[in-house]
């Protein structure tokens, strides 16, 4: 996607940290951006009916942050850690405010954490557990953005009273590990049945990073940690 598409694209606006608060915290705002909106009103219709594009981009001093607190726009904001992220209500590239285009998209990665086996978590009301995708090589930025779409379709999947809990109090569990495609895996969208997304695929369309098709991250929507 370029950044002249009319196709509405959730931006996230990263502080960054560690990694993984990092990509916790960008996964947080977008997924509460979701839990709290109309998802039958425009722009999340639209959005919903697409492929729940999102741009991350990185917030280098706090005065950027700032100037994104002045705007006039729907936004949710939180912190994991020392990370602050703020997620936009999805808009098309070109009506994005300076404030936002200014700010870089690419080279957002951070160095891992000795943490065990790649694993992360932060306890909610409900934990959803997500798999990232070693051998996709995603820098911090790109994993935020699958992580992120990842818990949107989980969202999805979910029964309403589940994604009010998981408003109230998000949690995530992640953990990077090597895996291959499995047959009965389904590739999320939000016209599936909960019943067929049991286990939620997100594969990317290979515009940055990765080659087209690329498994990235999964969900397991009945399955918390």
């Amino acid at each position: 996607m370029n950044e002249f598409t009319a196709d509405p694209v959730q931006t996230i606006v990263v502080k960054p940290s560690t990694h993984f608060d990092t990509i916790t915290a960008a996964a947080f705002a977008s997924g509460l951006s979701l839990a709290q909106a109309d998802l039958d009103s425009e722009p999340w219709r639209t959005w919903l009916a697409g492929s729940f594009t999102k741009s991350v981009r990185q917030a280098k001093r706090p005065a950027d942050l700032e100037r994104l607190r002045t705007l006039d726009l729907p936004r949710i904001e939180i912190a994991v850690g020392d990370a602050v992220n703020i997620a936009f209500v999805p808009a098309p590239y070109d009506q994005s405010p300076r404030e936002i285009s200014r700010l870089q998209v690419s080279g957002l990665d951070l160095e891992r954490e000795a943490t065990a086996g790649g694993n992360y978590a932060r306890a909610g009301a409900v934990t959803p557990h997500i798999e990232i995708n070693r051998e996709a090589a995603m820098s911090t930025g790109k994993t935020a953005a699958q992580v992120s779409h990842a818990v949107c379709a989980w969202l999805l999947a979910q029964p309403l009273g589940t994604r009010r809990a998981w408003a109230q109090r998000p949690g995530i569990s992640l953990s990077e590990i090597s895996f291959v495609e499995q047959d009965d895996e389904v590739e999320t969208q939000a016209s599936l049945s909960t019943s067929e997304r049991r286990l939620i695929v997100i594969r990317d369309n290979g515009l940055t990073e990765v080659t087209p098709g690329t498994t990235t991250v999964r969900v397991f929507a009945e399955r918390f940690a």
